[in-house]
């Protein structure tokens, strides 16, 4: 196993930025990603009795032979479990995550991170993370920063950069999300799915085994949701990457074959003013 940790970094300091350029990092594997409720046919058929996996069969027939849909009872089945039923995470192949590869596979060529334009709810949680930091150490146990880390285990990279790491084991995740959703998330008791990725990505990268996630509001009671390593979310990561990495390679060389011969350009600086 190879961790490394880079400890001296400030998030979001040009330094930071030159460490994850072009990596796939904890923050967006959920868009390399795509999550669903298991479907009907993983269950047995109350009607056919068709065993999960396989299609049910006509009941018309006196040889009972396969059918497309799924009886009515079985899709039943399906819906009334999903809220509890492990996600099925597969590997995405859809504009969301074709649009992060060629985002990255820019940065690899160009050396240059794009500005992210920053809205109301991502400055939101800027100024709330510290806060929330305080806030946990107190009421619960010590949490330090530290600038990222990378795992490369299986021949190619993913980043990390946690909110906080706790003891020797853990580290912690803050969100900062309207009152509503805060409200919500606390009577469901689950966490978003994308977040979750992000999480497991986290434990995957930093090898802990668990982060307390803080979905934090100013004025309302400090709740915390601890997760747990899962290896299926951590299979799909590492397949997602691995498919992204084969996906990059192929631009890249197409990209390179494109403009073999051409002049290199003058990069053109932003004003200091459009610097965030």
């Amino acid at each position: 196993m190879s961790l490394h940790i880079l400890d001296n970094l400030e998030q979001g300091s040009p330094e930071w930025h030159d460490a994850r350029r072009g990596m796939v990092t904890a923050s967006v594997i959920s868009r390399l990603l795509t999550v669903s409720a298991p479907g009907a046919t993983a269950y047995d058929c109350p009607e056919c009795d068709a065993a999960a996996g396989t299609p049910c069969v006509s009941l018309a027939r006196t040889e009972p032979q396969p059918i497309k849909t799924p009886h009515r009872g079985r899709v039943e089945l399906a819906a009334h479990n999903a809220p509890s039923a492990p996600p099925v995470i597969e590997v995405a192949d859809n504009d969301t995550s074709r649009g992060l590869t060629l985002t990255l596979v820019a940065e690899r060529l160009s050396g240059m991170t794009e500005d992210t334009h920053m809205t109301s709810d991502m400055w939101r949680g800027v100024e709330a993370e510290p806060h929330a930091r305080d806030a946990y150490s107190e009421h619960h146990k010590p949490a330090t920063e530290v600038g990222f880390m990378i795992r490369d285990d299986w021949g190619f990279q993913i980043g990390f950069s946690p909110d906080g790491l706790v003891g020797d084991d853990g580290f912690i995740e803050i969100k900062a999300p309207r009152a509503k959703t805060h409200v919500l998330t606390v009577i469901e008791g689950r966490i978003p799915e994308p977040y979750m990725a992000q999480i497991q990505a986290g434990l995957l990268v930093s090898g802990r085994a668990w982060c307390d996630y803080i979905p934090f509001v100013g004025g309302m009671p400090l709740w915390t949701k601890r997760v747990h390593p899962d290896p299926a979310w951590h299979d799909a990561i590492v397949a997602a990457v691995r498919a992204f990495e084969t996906n990059a390679a192929e631009l890249t060389e197409a990209y390179l074959q494109a403009t073999t011969g051409l002049p290199v350009t003058e990069r053109i600086e932003p004003p200091l003013e459009m610097v965030i």
